[in-house]
């Protein structure tokens, strides 16, 4: 009896303990769901206290304090109470009447197995007669994760509104559609931004962010804004001098904080440490406009140098001024041999239609000097000298004198002896050789339609999806039509886009000053460029969209 009573005791233990579901079969990777609230989603006349909502799964815990807003914000806040499954809202008695309170539960709540919400939830109860309809939606597009921020206004419209918490959040799902519901009557601002920064005040210099293509947005009784289309950038920062090495006695980089095109510079200097003044060259990276070579005539001497820079331009605006770095210039003389950064070994190409691309090869260190003899191409046994374009000293373009040919292999030679680098020695050995095999030729096509806008300022702009950076532009005339010649063939989003300044890009605008973005719509349909066909897309009707 003994042991028949001890047995039983620890099956009831057991019994008790194995509450979890069983180990095996297929990772849950369904989000968790609100399967119901009490009191329920939409009650009237509602007193406070407790509401209790029920989820499909256990939650965890630790994520619930930053996955809960409630709108308008309540003083003393709303107790938050974690049981399982089920998560208690302790509403203070004392509401305001007349009043839809709005619950958002965003994508920050995620169950035990850290699986997140599918999208924001939104649940509203009423102290009054009746739950405020009003409600604004739309889609913000981009690469990232997005949510959106919404302010009602009390007194007039102030752009420092952005930069205060906003009294809604709604966090846009994976395709970017995001919702505010329950709105009373009244005047509404809204942007996107990084869902990273979801409920927090907008930092323009820290966070994408995007604005609407218009100011306010004003809600009836019961009534609907939708179509509210956002495209969130970075604001395009300060542009400042961050860094600078000098790597041999005659060279060096500088690093600007962003990329440029074509900047203008004034006043470049080196001094170096016993205040000799240098006027040094410098030259853009090809592949980070943000990296300069500076190539001094004379040796600087050993110890500490300055960089200056009086003035720097761009589209003849200055953009920085009297900037200033220092480093140290190198003690050792360097003797290391010239190396091939780029590419490291054989590579291949697709040809263009202007016989290119031109091939980008790129030096461990500043060429000085070269002759016409320096580099050679074989091709089916033909040996020509090539035909180079240096971009900088430390940078080369080469395609073959007449051009590529599609499905052929070429043979690079570079003769060790016939470049002379900045410092150092040349090649390690006599020749070095590149191997680069062309492909089958890039074809182009076309595409046209035509498109019923409200405005007469019609932009069209397709974008690669293979390749984002690949854009191209086409404006539509006065009868409405739009056409593109020779495109890449490949895939392609199209985007109509309100051009108001006619200036051919979209205008993101901006929040401080307040200036609303261009008016845009992005066609739901992705277009498919073919090799030597134009393809007419008829006619695309937005009346009434904008």
């Amino acid at each position: 009896m003994k042991f028949f009573g001890i047995l039983c005791i620890s099956l009831i233990i057991y019994s008790c303990a194995a509450v979890s579901p069983p180990r095996g079969g297929p990772e849950d990777k369904d989000p968790p769901e609100l399967v119901a609230s009490d009191p329920e989603e939409g009650s009237l006349r509602f007193k406070g206290g407790e509401v209790k909502l029920i989820f499909s799964e256990y939650i965890d815990e630790k994520s619930i304090n930053s996955a809960i807003q409630i709108s308008p914000l309540l003083d003393p806040p709303v107790e938050i109470i974690y049981n399982d499954d089920e998560i208690t809202l302790v509403f203070p008695e004392e509401l305001l009447s007349n009043q839809t309170y709005v619950v958002t539960i965003n994508r920050n709540l995620k169950d035990e197995r850290k699986v997140a919400l599918k999208q924001s939830i939104q649940i509203a109860f009423s102290t009054g007669n009746v739950i405020d309809e009003g409600e604004i939606k739309g889609q913000i597009y981009g690469e990232d994760k997005y949510a959106a921020h919404l302010w009602k206004l009390a007194n007039g419209f102030i752009d420092s509104i952005f930069i205060t918490e906003p009294l809604y959040v709604s966090e846009a799902n994976d395709q970017g559609f995001f919702s505010f519901k329950y709105l009373s009557p009244g005047d509404y601002v809204l942007i996107g931004l990084d869902r990273n920064a979801a409920g927090s005040a907008l930092v323009p210099q820290r966070m994408a962010y995007g604005v609407s293509p218009q100011k306010i947005y004003s809600i009836k009784r019961d009534s609907a804004i939708s179509g509210v289309s956002i495209r969130p950038i970075r604001e395009i920062p300060q542009l400042k001098l961050t860094y600078g090495e000098w790597v041999g006695r005659k060279w060096g980089w500088i690093n600007f904080n962003r990329e440029m095109e074509e900047p203008v510079f004034e006043g470049v200097k080196l001094i170096d440490s016993d205040q000799k003044v240098i006027m040094p060259e410098l030259k853009q990276d090809l592949d980070d406009k943000k990296k300069f070579l500076i190539i001094s005539p004379d040796t600087l001497s050993i110890g500490k140098s300055a960089f200056m820079i009086d003035k720097v331009l761009i589209n003849e605006k200055v953009e920085l001024e009297d900037a200033k770095i220092s480093f140290r210039t190198v003690t050792k003389t360097d003797t290391s041999n010239l190396e091939i950064l780029k590419p490291k070994s054989s590579t291949s190409i697709r040809l263009d239609k202007d016989g290119g691309p031109d091939f980008p090869i790129i030096f461990s260190k500043p060429i000085m000097e070269f002759s016409d003899s320096s580099f050679m191409v074989v091709a089916d046994s033909d040996t020509t000298i090539a035909k180079l374009e240096w971009i900088n000293p430390t940078t080369l373009l080469f395609k073959p004198s007449d051009g590529w040919a599609e499905k052929k292999d070429y043979e690079l030679i570079t003769v060790s002896s016939e470049l002379i680098p900045i410092e150092g020695q040349s090649f390690k050995d006599s020749l070095l050789y590149l191997n680069i095999k062309s492909g089958k030729k890039i074809g182009y096509g076309g595409l046209k339609g035509s498109i019923e806008l409200d405005s007469k300022l019609g932009l069209i702009e397709l974008q690669s999806l293979k390749n984002k950076k690949e854009i191209f532009r086409s404006s539509v005339n006065s009868n409405n039509h739009f056409e593109f010649k020779k495109i890449p063939e490949g895939s392609y989003s199209l985007m109509v886009i309100n051009d108001i300044n006619k200036d051919g890009i979209y205008n993101y605008g901006s929040v401080f000053p307040f200036k609303a973005s261009e008016w845009f719509y992005s066609h739901s349909d992705t277009f498919k460029v073919r090799a030597n066909w134009d393809i007419d897309l008829g006619n695309i009707d937005l009346l009434g969209e904008k």
